[in-house]
């Protein structure tokens, strides 16, 4: 997303070059930010102090900063006790911008389903070349557990999302893993609000098949079947969405408005 440009202070001679000064005064920000050299809730030097590091002037430092709070990584307090208050890059952020944009151009759960489908069952599939440690294995059978032990049904569905990142997970992939927590994003914020109309039509059985799924698939890729892993889960997945679109227009554009 572009930055609105400035206003332009006279009081400045070099006021045509001050957008581009304040991208490279934004881009070194940024770095420290997504480094960790400036850590999350930390509040930013004034703008006195700030201005003397960088070597810049105000009105450079200030679009700067509006730059990195459009992109969340800042929040901007003003006024006389105000500040600026760095932020964590968090998969949350990101899956909120990219719902924006799906939603722009017309993007479905239907369409979020297919993309679930060619991540996950590959994702496991593809441990055959490179197997999960039991370490990896016991967090999945502790989410397993969590969830039978579960009565409260939006910590259950909170659970059975993280069991689903954590299968992808499995495959010691970052950028893999992150793509799941966007895509199981999309999926939780389009479904929420049909959540507890579902618990109550639904009997317990129904619950209790699918984390007996979530349970075989653990089985199958401690036993090294991970072929057979990966087309149980690929089913589970199918039966899931299938059953959500007695429920929801799933063929109708995402309305993440919650």
């Amino acid at each position: 997303m572009s930055e609105p440009a400035a206003p332009v202070d006279p009081a400045e001679p070099a006021a045509k070059g001050r957008g581009k000064a304040a991208e490279v005064v934004a881009a070194e920000l940024r770095r420290q930010i997504v480094a960790g050299e400036r850590a999350e809730g930390e509040m930013l030097p004034p703008e006195a102090e700030m201005t003397a590091e960088l070597g810049v002037s105000r009105p450079t430092l200030r679009q700067a900063l509006r730059i990195l709070e459009t992109e969340l990584l800042v929040t901007v307090q003003r006024g006389r006790r105000g500040g600026t208050r760095v932020n964590r890059p968090s998969p949350q952020v990101a899956g909120r911008y990219l719902g924006n944009v799906l939603m722009f151009h017309s993007t479905s759960l239907d369409d979020v389903h297919t993309a679930r489908l060619l991540l996950e069952p590959a994702a496991i599939a593809d441990l055959a070349s490179n197997p999960p440690s039991q370490d990896q294995i016991a967090k999945l059978r502790e989410l397993v557990a969590a969830t039978r032990d579960e009565t409260d049904f939006a910590t259950l569905c909170a659970v059975g999302g993280r069991f689903h990142t954590e299968l992808v997970a499995l495959a010691n992939n970052p950028p893999l893993t992150l793509f799941q927590e966007l895509v199981q994003q999309l999926i939780d914020a389009h479904t929420a609000r049909f959540e507890n109309q579902r618990l109550r039509s639904r009997e317990p059985s129904r619950s209790q098949e699918g984390i007996d799924v979530h349970e075989q698939v653990v089985d199958l890729i401690e036993a090294g079947k991970f072929a057979d892993a990966a087309k149980v889960w690929r089913d589970h997945l199918e039966f899931i969405h299938r059953r959500l679109a007695q429920t929801v227009d799933t063929a109708s554009v995402l309305d993440l408005e919650i």
